[in-house]
């Protein structure tokens, strides 16, 4: 007793280090998040999550789900689900009600992340300690702590909601292994319904945490055919109690609005997809159980039942749901097609993944990257997973690691896929490291003397030092990096706000719907920008916009600034009813924009590097952002000025183009 009591407070006074190690690594964005006495986001996505955040204070739990202020005049379906919005709100809401400022939000706001990756921090030390020991827990929470994949999409101010995935995906996985542990045993179900509740919460913070209940799925599939164990009750708690969680929660923060069904969105795709995961699962489960001859007569008139509610709630929408399985699993894969829904997309636009640093796959520019964000635990990982399965295939903990190896071998895909999936690989790559380094000191010393134990435990400590070394370089650079945009972005931004008019009030309640909307937007004018910009534009500069970061307006924004004609930049406009014009520098872009287009590079690559061709000064984005809209004369080439676009007014810091000094942001308005 005394020696379990021992070992639980060395357990808690490790974790918490790594806790607070944790939180201080991640605070390094605090300073330059600040900017002008208000709470930044650090990127776009962050933006749009502050949007909505400030939608649920007003509204609380209520935000806003379709945007008319986006994909203008049409609107568009905000992908996201709610509930890490709402988080969000909560500090402000906590604390000033539901009258919360702007700042008050931002401010909150800014601290969830860090709070969630600190949470993340303890259920991978949890985690480690479940399944290999308290030593291993602790070198597991030390990991996360300081890992650089994991602190970029978890510091302060980054209110994406990348950091709630990490934590809810780590709570649901702790809570289904500590169901698997021993499935028969009393009080199991209540084990199984935490897991379950922990898939829906999941869920609702990201519309793609569906891919946790495969995960569950397979793992349950696993038990029923090798370790001859009914897993019809573990179906409905771990699957169709989140689906019908989540399928209630839905409804409620839908109410008039009908989104797509896909994979995309938040909407009711989600809850169908665990319907369907928990009728197939207790259908192989009827079938393994019959093959072997243990399926009683209960547990048959019971699994029909389950396995028929699942195909009444699903087969109505099975080849939709086939259909999002399959652009899912391409969109990971990297892979786009561009299909329309009403009122949103049912796949991203075509090619809008190739040019998205994040969306790269990771190992695309050589190993380096993942050595310095995941150590080598991560090139380890692959054989820790087969061990994993081996293990299960010889009945260690049978339902524990199966479930370990399928996870393991679904998060190597995600990442490998997309270096944006780093993070989930983050506790992987822990636990690859610890297993690695523990067979290291268990190998060089099997015929050592004594003292055995604590010279083992020196060797596998040094062993995880050595493979997690590559990350300090990693490390360095995340601290040392800036990840706000620049001061005087959000200064053109904030004077686009103060000067340009608005027919409506971007926090309008009517705007949550339902439609009508508010009249005033017939008469509003919408911002044509680079589709990346779209975030930043509508939260900072609160004006509606045609392209954003969801893929809305994606095609459209690089057909107006590639056009060869300003009646057919203009054109674009029209349909779009944009007023505004925001250009910066496109450069690094203009020729994967031209592939997408079907056209030639607009640059070609010469020794002093990029150099534009003679076409590339036809282009809107030339005459825009090149030369202000008023025409040069260029040797042969002659660069036409615009007739109905003016210039407003640019950003103080500009770039060096030749002998030039361009603005870096500049802002027009079409007089057509």
């Amino acid at each position: 007793m005394v020696a379990m009591r021992s070992r639980r407070a060395v357990f808690l006074l490790g974790l918490g280090a790594a806790i607070a190690a944790g939180v201080v690594l991640r605070m390094h964005t605090r300073e330059q998040a600040t900017v002008n006495g208000r709470v930044r986001p650090l990127d776009s996505d962050s933006a749009y999550h502050m949007r909505r955040a400030r939608f649920a204070a007003a509204n609380y739990p209520r935000t806003i789900l379709f945007d008319p202020m986006m994909n203008f005049p049409e609107g568009g379906v905000a992908i996201w689900p709610p509930l890490f919005d709402v988080v969000l709100a909560t500090p402000a809401v906590l604390a000033q009600g539901r009258d919360a400022s702007a700042e008050s939000i931002e401010r909150g706001a800014a601290w969830i992340p860090v709070v969630l990756g600190a949470g993340a921090v303890a259920l991978a030390g949890l985690l480690g300690r479940r399944l290999l020991g308290t030593g291993a827990g602790i070198a597991a929470a030390l990991f996360v702590a300081v890992c650089p994949a994991h602190i970029l999409w978890s510091q302060y101010a980054h209110t994406d909601q990348h950091a709630a995935e990490s934590f809810c995906g780590l709570l649901a996985l702790l809570l289904f292994l500590a169901s698997r542990e021993r499935p028969e045993a009393p009080g199991n179900a209540r084990r199984e319904a935490l897991a379950g509740a922990a898939l829906a919460v999941a869920v609702l913070t990201w519309q793609g945490a569906i891919y946790w209940g495969a995960i569950f799925a397979l793992a349950l599939a696993f038990e029923a055919v090798f370790a001859h164990r009914s897993v019809l009750r573990s179906a409905v708690l771990t699957l169709g109690l989140p689906s019908a969680l989540a399928g209630a929660a839905t409804a409620a923060w839908l109410a008039w609005l009908r989104p797509p069904l896909t994979y995309v969105s938040f909407g009711y795709f989600q809850p169908l997809f665990l319907a369907a995961l928990c009728g197939g699962t207790a259908a192989i489960g009827l079938a393994a159980g019959g093959l072997r001859g243990s399926l009683t007569r209960r547990e048959l008139v019971l699994g029909l039942g389950v396995i028929g509610a699942a195909a009444a709630a699903t087969l109505p929408f099975a080849p939709a749901l086939l259909a999002g399985l399959r652009n899912g699993i391409g969109y990971v894969a990297g892979s786009t097609s561009d299909i329309a829904g009403t009122g949103g997309y049912v796949s991203y636009p075509k090619d809008w993944l190739k040019g998205i640093f994040e969306a790269r796959p990771l190992l695309a520019d050589g190993p380096g990257l993942a050595l310095r964000q995941l150590s080598a635990g991560f090139f380890l990982a692959p054989l820790v997973v087969l061990v994993w399965a081996a293990r299960a295939r010889r009945g260690v903990r049978r339902g524990v690691y199966g479930a370990l190896a399928i996870w393991g071998a679904v998060t190597l895909f995600l990442a490998l896929s997309q270096r944006l999936n780093v993070y989930y690989a983050a506790p992987l790559s822990a636990l690859a490291l610890i297993e690695t380094a523990r067979a290291v000191g268990t190998h060089l010393l099997r015929r050592a003397s004594v003292p055995l134990r604590q010279r083992r435990a020196l060797v596998s400590v040094a062993a995880g030092l050595a493979l997690a070394l590559p990350m300090w370089p990693g490390l360095q650079e995340e601290l040392a990096s800036v990840n706000v945009p620049g001061s005087d972005l959000f200064e053109t931004l904030e004077k686009m706000r103060a000067t340009l008019p608005h027919a409506v009030d971007a926090y309008d309640p009517r705007l949550l719907g339902p439609p009508p909307f508010p009249e005033e937007l017939s008469r509003a004018s919408a911002v044509m920008a680079p589709w990346s910009m779209g975030h930043l534009l509508l939260y900072n500069a609160e004006e509606p916009v045609v392209a954003n970061n969801f893929g809305y307006g994606f095609l459209d924004s690089i057909r107006f600034f590639l056009a060869e004609s300003e009646e057919e930049a203009l054109a674009i406009a029209r349909r779009h009813r944009a007023r505004w014009i925001i250009a910066t520098d496109l450069s690094l872009r203009m020729n994967d924009y031209a592939s997408y287009l079907g056209r030639p590079p607009y640059l070609s690559e010469t020794p002093e590097g990029l150099a534009p061709v003679p076409a590339y000064f036809a282009t809107m984005q030339a005459r825009l952002y090149d030369f202000g809209g008023k025409g040069a004369s260029l040797g042969d080439v002659a660069v036409e000025p615009l007739t109905k676009v003016r210039l407003l007014f640019h950003s103080k810091s500009a770039i060096r183009r030749g002998d030039r000094w361009i603005p870096r942001w500049t802002v027009f308005e079409i007089v057509d």
